[in-house]
């Protein structure tokens, strides 16, 4: 069966680049009218130009009145998907900045993604689906990864809340990668990047990591999929095997 969005409305939120804009380019390309929203309006632009027939707003995710304002500029909505990450190093537990560094980290994804959901809610029809952006630290403690193991854990823990809260009318899931080769990573040239890529897969089980198009599958599948709620899928070249 062909999968097609033909007729639905698509939002992604931290869509400009990355496995959000891979999402929508998905969205876009199975006939769903297509939106992207993030914070740099140069990457926007950019990805628009890119791709034409995405349409692109510039809003940060941790502004509630700018969110309402963008769900109401769109009007009725079918599928909602927040990528929307937050940048934090690693630090042991006696080193971190919970009054800085960590509270920015929960405000950006944790609460920016609630956040996002509780704004689009008036404008989700019924049938519609709500993805979160979790990982694989969710479930595979890792030293020094506090803050992001609570983020990732969070979502999922809101991604059983929320899909029972709002049944029927809508479903809701949360796509759990494992490392990405997204522009969120900084290298100083190619052959570094691809040698920090070729030592993290070779430590997968798979043997390599996924691109940022394999993990946008996921959340494509979860759209047209009318018996998954609830749900966390794992895209993360099996990561949390151990």
């Amino acid at each position: 069966m062909t999968f097609s969005l033909q007729g639905q409305t698509v939002a992604v939120l931290g869509g400009s680049s990355g496995i959000g804009l891979a999402v929508a380019r998905g969205a876009l390309a199975a006939g769903a009218s297509t939106w992207i929203a993030g914070r740099d309006p140069q990457r926007l632009a950019a990805a628009v130009a890119a791709t034409p027939g995405l349409r692109s707003a510039a809003l940060d995710i941790g502004d509630g009145p700018a969110l309402a304002a963008f769900f109401e500029r769109i009007g009725g909505l079918d599928h909602l998907v927040v990528t929307a990450g937050a940048s934090i190093g690693a630090a042991p537990l006696g080193e971190l900045d919970l009054a800085g560094a960590a509270r920015e980290a929960l405000d950006v994804k944790l609460l920016g993604s609630l956040r996002a959901a509780q704004q689009a809610l008036p404008w989700l029809r019924p049938g519609g689906s709500i993805g979160f952006t979790s990982g694989m630290l969710a479930r595979k403690p890792t030293p020094n990864a506090l803050v992001k193991t609570v983020i990732n854990a969070g979502l999922e823990a809101a991604v059983r809340q929320l899909a029972r809260e709002l049944a029927p009318r809508l479903r809701v899931y949360a796509v759990s990668p494992g490392p990405v080769d997204t522009p969120g990573w900084s290298f100083p040239d190619a052959a570094s990047r691809a040698e920090k890529f070729r030592q993290l897969g070779a430590g997968l089980p798979l043997g390599y990591t996924a691109t940022a198009e394999e993990t946008a599958a996921a959340y494509l599948f979860a759209m047209g999929a009318r018996g998954l709620t609830g749900a966390v899928l794992d895209l993360d070249s099996g990561a949390t095997l151990g």
